[in-house]
């Protein structure tokens, strides 16, 4: 009996989507910038894994054996989606990656009364982890909105790129009123060869202020290491930094009016640690109230920036070797005041300061705020560069607070506070306000995106941090209470990676879906790659044109063999299966369109006979896509499947269905039957099996009636020959 219909044009897929269960519970068990470890529930013998770039289209990166797959071939930047399938039916996707570019409220602030907090989100403090993932401290002051300072809490928060989420907020302590705009309380820093977190932070103990430590290697407990009492008043502005496994500290103490540097083995008791005072910078005095910067140079050798100030009040940036205990005078203010904040960065041995003072060349009508200054040094900070303004954006100033990233080409990136004034007269820039320097003589201001994306954020946000990633990309937190659609709290930029091609790309063409080394005019081919599609289906009634033809088109994607347009039935974004035009001859070339954007061209051989028969596979066996005769039952193993099919028993009629038992008219609508009269063979455990009718039954699809031979129970294969071209082996027929 002949069938048409549009699930016969390809019936190995119909068949496999049939049977195939679809994997379950797919999940991100690990995930690092190397590596992405999947596991999943399903019983099938393989699967294939697929990744897509979020947003893009999917391309095979492996298969499996088991329920467990390791990707290694990430780009450490780029967000993807999983799914794995159990021949064509597919699991629920995951997504795992880094942080979502743009804009995002990495840290909502929790009501108080009927409004988000405003001081949800002080002192913040940045850093990296071993993926170069975002993670930050802030102090939550007065978290009941009743001027109980005292309760103020230090909070953190990292990424899960497993998760594809941030990880809860921790809170980590209790540390009293220490929260300011004025100077940072908070610092935090990562051990990448450790995998160690540090979180160091003023906390108030009755009229004075400590300074303790935190470690975590995991972000979510967090382990006191120890306390710094001050003797008097306190100890202010922690700045930390870590490397192979030493803790390298720095912090003002009031009493002594000194910088104390603390260095150690991080694993070992702090009694263990070493302390040094700053040595006396000539004409200078420590200007206590004012946080210290520490950072290491990249031969791991510390560094530590301060505010000095003289007689009359007047300040200076002085720069400290701790190692070789020398101090040096960086830059001064001029007479014009003290120096309020400053910032320590290197890059490579060589350091970068901002700190923010009035200077001579600061806007003459900021007469109460400051203007943020940056300063060099190219002997590793024996000698210092004249300091150069950051400039403000249009008539305005700039403050504290701010902050200072260095990439890794030694771009400067500065982020700070627009305090007075209009600012940006052209209406060009939003906030907060951020500026670049490549030549670290000329600043360039605005912010840090479009004003599509900046126009409705603070002017002067109380935090600010910046900070770039292992691929130069910017990060920018800050905290935000302006009430805009991204809300209160701390919000995040993550400036978005540089983007992949979204071109298709062919990696092979195949008969049928099964690898050989030549297509038949007419027939189906499979086509492999990657961004071959956004969608996958077949073509559906709404597909064809008027006259029942058809489709060459299918959700933007479209083949060319040899320059003609193929009729297409099934897109997915790794697989494309179309009928070949006709006629083709000799070596033809196949190239794929999606949105507009060409693939690469592969040449394959065209003949005129090379038989392949569809199938299916399941539980390891591979099934013919085969119908006992006058029935919709399926031959197969109903161990596997049910009873949906059957095995045939000997004298039983079935139907075959082949691709390219010869060439065949291309574009053929549905409803043609066409007889096929070529001398015909099958074979069922290499006996005859007696061809009752061979035809074209669908466009491209021919279809073969054949009696089982007399056999004993078993799997035998089964093989169909034309024109001498006989089809794959491995087909098996199972007999009852």
């Amino acid at each position: 009996m002949v069938r048409t219909g549009s699930c016969l044009a390809s019936l190995f897929l119909c068949l496999s989507a049939a049977f195939a269960q679809a994997p379950t519970g797919l999940t991100v068990k690990t995930a690092t910038s190397k590596q992405v470890v999947l596991t999943w529930t399903g019983s099938a013998s393989s699967y294939t894994v697929q990744r897509a770039p979020l947003g893009g289209a999917y391309s095979t990166v492996g298969s499996a054996t088991s329920v467990t797959y390791t990707d290694t071939t990430i780009d450490a930047f780029t967000t993807y989606q999983y799914q794995v399938l159990n021949g064509t039916a597919a699991s629920a996707a995951v997504t795992v990656g880094p942080p979502p570019a743009g804009v995002t409220n990495v840290a909502p602030a929790p009501l108080v009364g009927s409004s988000p907090s405003n001081t949800y989100g002080y002192n913040i403090a940045l850093t990296l982890d071993a993926n170069s993932d975002p993670a930050f401290l802030f102090l939550w002051d007065d978290p009941n909105g009743n001027s109980h300072h005292e309760l103020t809490q230090l909070l953190f928060r990292n990424w899960s790129r497993a998760r594809y989420a941030w990880n809860p907020i921790v809170k980590i302590a209790t540390v009293g009123d220490v929260s300011t705009t004025f100077r940072s309380s908070t610092a935090l820093g990562y051990d990448t060869s450790t995998g160690t977190f540090v979180a160091a932070s003023e906390i108030q103990d009755g009229d004075s202020t400590d300074i303790v430590l935190y470690t975590s290697t995991d972000g979510a407990a967090w382990t006191l290491k120890n306390t710094f009492r001050s003797p008097d008043f306190g100890y202010f502005g922690p700045s930390v930094a870590l490397r192979g496994g030493n803790l390298y500290l720095t912090f003002t103490d009031t009493l002594d009016t000194a910088v104390y540097y603390v260095t150690g083995q991080l694993s070992q008791p702090a009694t263990s640690w070493t302390t040094k005072k700053n040595p006396q910078v000539s004409g200078f005095v420590l200007d206590q109230y004012v946080s210290p910067s520490l950072a290491l140079d990249s031969n791991g050798a510390p560094g530590i920036a301060y505010s000095g100030i003289d007689d009359n009040a007047n300040g200076a940036v002085l720069f400290w070797r701790p190692v070789a205990n020398t101090a040096v005078k960086a830059a001064d203010s001029q007479g014009n005041g003290s120096v309020y904040n400053v910032k320590l960065l290197f890059y490579n041995t060589n350091p970068r300061i901002t700190a923010s003072m009035i200077r001579n060349d600061s806007n003459s009508g900021d007469t109460y705020g400051d203007s943020v200054h940056f300063m060099h040094s190219e002997d590793g900070g024996t000698t210092w560069a004249e300091p150069v303004m950051v400039p403000p954006d249009g008539n305005s100033s700039s403050d504290y607070p701010f902050d200072m990233g260095v990439d890794s080409k030694g771009m400067v990136g500065v982020g700070f506070g627009q305090n007075s004034n209009s600012g940006d007269n052209s209406h060009k820039c939003g906030n907060p306000k951020y500026s670049t320097s490549t030549d670290l003589t000329h600043f360039n201001t605005c912010s840090f995106a479009p004003l599509s994306v900046t126009q409705n954020f603070s002017v002067y946000p109380s935090s600010i941090q910046v900070m770039y990633g292992a691929n130069d990309k910017l990060f920018y937190l800050w905290l935000e209470y302006s009430g805009d659609a991204a809300g209160s709290g701390v919000l995040m930029y993550r400036e978005p990676p540089a983007g992949a091609s979204a071109a298709p790309t062919i990696t092979s063409v195949s008969d049928n879906n099964v690898t050989r080394a030549s297509i038949v005019g007419g027939s189906w081919i499979s086509i492999f790659g990657a961004n071959l599609s956004g969608t996958t289906r077949i073509w559906a009634d709404p597909d064809f044109t008027t006259g029942n033809k058809l489709p060459t088109t299918l959700d933007g994607v479209s083949v060319k063999v040899n320059g003609v347009p193929a009729a297409v039935y099934y897109i997915s974004p790794t697989q494309v299966n179309v009928q070949a035009p006709n006629p083709i001859s000799g070596s033809v070339a196949v190239q794929v369109s999606y949105n507009g954007a060409a693939s690469n061209t592969i040449n394959v051989n065209a003949v005129s006979n090379a038989p392949t028969l569809f199938s299916y596979s399941l539980g390891g066996t591979t099934f013919p896509s085969a119908l006992f005769a006058n029935s919709y039952i399926i031959v197969g193993d109903p161990a596997l499947a049910g009873s949906i099919v059957a095995k045939p028993h000997s004298g039983d009629f079935i139907q075959l269905y082949v691709n390219g038992l010869g060439t065949s008219t291309a574009g053929t609508t549905l409803s043609d039957v066409v007889n096929f009269n070529g001398n015909v063979t099958v074979t069922i455990g290499g006996q005859n099996a007696p061809v009752q009718f061979a035809g074209l039954v669908a466009p491209g699809e021919f279809q073969i009636n054949v009696q089982v031979p007399n056999l004993s129970p078993g799997l035998y294969p089964v093989i169909v020959t034309a024109a001498g071209q006989a089809s794959q082996s491995g087909v098996m027929v199972p007999i009852q």
